[in-house]
């Protein structure tokens, strides 16, 4: 990023942890003939979480339901709406959802459903995060939110004392703040710190895109039960909630990876150099959570598998319980860390405690880093 050292992630030691692990994982899918690509169950799940989103609101539209009768159909619409973009977007965006590089182009347009960009999410997600997960600055996962501090390197406000007690409350805005200005505000500062490099004529259409699919968002979202009859209150208290549940789960979700008291937040030095391997980097920044939770691990697209996914992002999400034996037992004989919660309360706990944390000290660099 422009006025930020290139981070270069350097091993002394060599370390052959993440050859072995990727050799080892590679057999298992050709000893079990398997493909590293979505199946059928993934197929049924994109079904039944794109229609648990759209068919409320034609239900809507067709029989002019109002509150308080419409509201279990926008609570049904919001946890649909996260897991779409859990479940279905994420594998695509990253190439995992299907062989076929046009499969995923067209699974990933999921993410207009959404309101939501691909440019700014793959600018963001694909390569900040991943490429620098829980390195400030860099990772913009872990930069401060408004008057969230979820790095110990960053500046401590008297207001962040309080972050533990309305972070739920910021979380419930996430995916409003993402279809309104979010994208915009992304892509101006990705452009202007030439972390997305594309030429003035690709940004134009870019931004015409964008203004494109937010107009075609809240014309179906909101235009059409409007135009259908619906009253006011209805459409906005229930675009509302919609958006608040979407938020609080896919905001929980994510933080429950990296930001939590485990999890290491390292500091490059003045060259932009980390002093370790990028993949024991990954396994010391990234923490599982309710491995053997299936509900839960069917609905959030293999995230509570984050240690899976960040090593081997190209793979679909419905392999991470299966390799997951892979990696642990690699992790234990180069005696590198393997992190993990074992339920959902756990790793939602740590995570609050790391709110309150960071909200009244300042952690020493050498403590955490």
């Amino acid at each position: 990023m422009a006025g930020l050292a290139p981070i270069r992630f350097i091993s002394k030691d060599k370390n052959q942890f993440y050859k072995i692990l990727t050799a080892r994982v590679d057999a298992y899918f050709i000893e079990n003939n398997i493909s590293k690509h979505a199946n059928s169950t993934i197929v049924l799940k994109t079904i039944l979480l794109v229609s648990g989103y759209l068919l409320p609101l034609v239900a809507m539209l067709i029989w002019q339901i109002n509150l308080p009768w419409s509201l279990p159909l926008w609570i049904l619409m919001g946890i649909s709406m996260a897991g779409i973009g859990m479940s279905v977007m994420h594998d695509a965006i990253h190439g995992a959802y299907a062989a076929n590089t046009k499969v995923n182009n067209w699974m990933g347009y999921s993410l207009f459903l959404l309101g939501g960009s691909i440019t700014t999410w793959k600018l963001q997600h694909n390569n900040l995060h991943h490429n620098f997960t829980n390195i400030v600055h860099y990772d913009e996962d872990i930069d401060d939110k408004v008057i969230l501090r979820l790095s110990p390197h960053t500046e401590l406000k008297g207001i962040h004392k309080f972050q533990w007690l309305f972070a739920i409350l910021l979380y419930s805005l996430v995916t409003l703040y993402w279809v309104t200005a979010k994208d915009f505000v992304q892509f101006a500062r990705y452009t202007r710190k030439k972390v997305n490099r594309d030429t003035p004529t690709q940004n134009r259409k870019t931004v015409l895109g964008m203004v494109i699919v937010k107009i075609a968002y809240f014309s179906v979202m909101i235009g059409l039960p409007l135009i259908a009859g619906l009253s006011i209150a209805s459409v906005f208290v229930g675009f509302l909630v919609m958006h608040a549940i979407a938020g609080v789960i896919l905001t929980v979700i994510f933080q429950l990876a990296h930001t939590v008291e485990e999890t290491k937040f390292p500091v490059p030095d003045e060259n932009g150099r980390i002093e370790n391997d990028w993949a024991i980097h990954q396994m010391e920044t990234t923490v599982n959570f309710s491995r053997r939770n299936r509900l839960l691990s069917w609905y959030v697209g293999g995230l509570n598998f984050q240690v899976e996914h960040h090593l081997f992002p190209s793979i679909c999400h419905i392999h991470y319980p299966k390799i997951a034996g892979i990696v642990e037992q690699t992790a234990k004989e180069f005696n590198v860390s393997y992190l993990e919660h074992k339920t959902f309360w756990h790793a939602l706990r740590s995570h609050f405690s790391v709110l309150h944390k960071f909200g009244w000290f300042k952690v020493l660099n050498e403590a955490i880093g």
